[in-house]
């Protein structure tokens, strides 16, 4: 066809176009033209605004679990030294002031939640005297300070959103815990936070004012943009993306689950463990010569892991993504996070550096779509759903490189960030790592009414191995025990009804099955040291039925938890021993701050 063939043929479409559709078509091509919208301050009245729509997420997620603390965030800060009160009560009305987000509230509108500001609003502060009584009273007495603070639900409707509690422990030792709801934080914002914060401090004793970063737009201001920016056709392109990333996921579960997943409990317990330095170098210097990032070599270690434990060689695993690529944004404290789904697909028989290529292709592969909403991706990726578990993803991995913290100095004090516990676990699984110069830390934290401690234990020495693994052999293939066991009943079942071939829906009495094979077929799999008996196998089960029956009593394949000599590190590390370690790598002493951290406790992040 010509040219002048074709614009002909353009020309009769557009005419037989309706008003409708030709409106609909000019203001598309106006879109494309201006491009997306820019972020600024927006106008009219700034009384009220839209949620972000990942804070719009976890709002609804937070209204499901009414009275409870699964979606909140906690964040200690121990001063040690000179505390002085006046001077970090105003520090905090400063960040406050700052930041209108945090002088928010959320209401409805009919059926639609909205920010809404309180101008007047200061924070929820707090001071106790825990001070009285021998040490060991005292450290009991902080402890419950800390979960009481951390245990205590949010009212978004009413309650102020920064929590501050200090409690004064006597001989110049204060525990300062910072709880918020995590639709109105993320890890990324407490960093920012207690930087605002400890350098307000410093400039309050010092009798100057605080150098604090410009705020060209505020959390509202950007939740509109977002919202403008996924009804353009730049939020469908990102929305067709991920429907055809995740198209065909299998929803086979990864994790060795020790009780039914059909449950609502989000009780919590994290399991810490420390990679020995060495091994931690030369990991590290593996990631490097295959021109990987730390964080991909460790979301390729732990799909090993998750490999080994499923058989499966196509493993969804989530990571959390900061939505901060507008400069703006930068120093904003809220909820700027979303969760990344990394779809790791792998050959047959992987090695570690097959694990490092397939991480950093599925890296690459959502590199351009990475601030995504993950409600977007769930309404693109249309997974069924379910009230027992997040959508689309079980488990998460964090990786956080702690050299790119602050340093404080404050007048008369050490600061330094410690624990403070949730007690919950969102996900069924979140493996969390640090990595601060040669020191490489993490822990898994999971939900209790899912997993045993012992079956965690055996996962995180386990996981140190692999890490060790694809330092020094990354050429050698893995073995999937549990590939290995749905094999070997596969074997066991075509030798039993004497068969070539077996498919996972093969029937048992279709393929040939009596009572008496049955027997058999029950003698060969006890053979191989399963738990099987004949009245496992009745005339409709299938392999894969049998196969998963099997599994469940337990894989007989799968070598024991490995003992302490043959972990590269230590594992089940109380949080104590953790603090020493990283003081002692970041070099905190005197008066110099310890790096302020992210929570030690992970998210969701839905």
């Amino acid at each position: 066809m010509t040219a002048a063939a074709d614009k002909a043929a353009l020309t009769a479409r557009l005419a037989g176009l309706t008003p409708q559709q030709r409106a609909a078509l000019a203001a598309r091509l106006s879109r494309k033209r201006q491009g997306p919208p820019p972020l600024v301050p927006r106008t009219g009245p700034r009384e009220t605004a839209p949620l972000g729509m990942d804070q719009e997420r976890l709002w609804i997620l937070d209204q499901l679990y009414p009275g409870t603390v699964t979606y909140t965030l906690g964040f200690g800060l121990r001063f040690v030294g000179e505390f002085h009160r006046d001077a970090f009560d105003e520090a905090v009305s400063t960040v406050v002031r700052r930041h209108e987000l945090l002088r928010s509230s959320v209401e409805v509108e009919g059926a639609q939640p909205r920010l809404r500001l309180h101008p007047d609003r200061g924070a929820d502060l707090t001071f106790a005297d825990l001070s009285a009584g021998p040490a060991e009273e005292r450290e009991l007495r902080r402890r419950e300070f800390v979960r009481q603070q951390v245990r205590r639900p949010f009212d978004l409707s009413r309650d102020p959103v920064l929590r501050i509690g200090v409690a004064d422990l006597g001989g110049g030792d204060h525990q300062i815990v910072q709880t918020m709801p995590h639709s109105f934080t993320d890890q990324w914002s407490y960093v920012r936070l207690n930087r605002e914060l400890l350098e307000a401090y410093q400039a309050r004793l010092e009798g100057r004012e605080p150098q604090l970063p410009d705020l060209p737009v505020q959390f509202g201001d950007y939740a509109q943009w977002q919202r403008a920016y996924f009804e353009t056709e730049y939020g469908e392109r990102h929305r067709a993306f991920w429907r055809e990333y995740l198209a065909d996921v299998p929803d086979v579960p990864l994790l060795p689950y020790d009780h039914p997943v059909a449950t609502e409990d989000r009780l919590g317990r994290q399991h810490n463990f420390v990679l020995d330095k060495g091994t931690a170098a030369a990991f590290i210097s593996r990631a490097k010569a295959a021109r990987s990032t730390v964080a991909n070599a460790m979301a390729a270690a732990y799909a090993a892991l998750l490999y080994e434990e499923s058989g499966e060689r196509d493993i969804l695993i989530g990571v959390p993504s900061v939505t901060r690529g507008q400069a703006a944004v930068q120093d904003l404290v809220g909820f700027l996070l979303t969760n990344v789904p990394l779809r790791i697909r792998l050959p047959e028989n992987p090695t570690p550096n097959d694990f490092l290529a397939a991480a950093q292709a599925a890296g690459a592969a959502v590199a351009a779509h990475h601030e995504t909403p993950f409600g977007e991706i769930v309404r693109a990726a249309a997974p069924e759903r379910t009230a027992h578990g997040y959508p689309l993803l079980r488990t998460m991995l964090v990786h956080l490189d702690l050299a790119e913290t602050v340093s404080y100095e404050v007048p008369g004090a050490t600061v330094y960030a410690n624990a403070v516990p949730e007690g919950i676990s969102s996900m069924d699984v979140t493996v969390a790592w640090w990595h601060l110069g040669d020191l490489v830390y993490g822990r898994f934290e999971y939900r209790t009414a899912l997993f045993e401690p012992e079956t965690v234990d055996r996962l995180a020495r386990r996981l140190l191995q692999l890490v060790e693994l694809f330092a020094s052999s990354p050429d050698t293939p893995l073995v999937s025990p549990a590939a290995r066991a749905r094999d070997t009943v596969a074997a066991a079942w075509r030798e039993a009804l004497d068969r070539d071939t077996a498919g996972p829906d093969d029937g048992f009495a279709a393929s040939g099955g009596t009572p008496l094979l049955s027997a058999r077929l029950a003698r060969l799999l006890r053979g191989a040291g399963f738990d099987a008996g004949p009245r496992d196998i009745a005339p409709g089960t299938t392999l894969a039925e049998l196969t998963a029956r099997l599994l469940a009593r337990g894989n007989p394949l799968r070598p024991g938890t490995p003992p302490d000599t043959a972990v590269p590190g230590a594992v089940g590390v109380s949080e104590d021993h953790l603090e020493r370690l990283f003081a002692d790598a970041s070099g905190a002493s005197g008066a110099q701050v310890r790096d302020v951290l992210p929570p030690t406790s992970q998210e969701d992040t839905p």
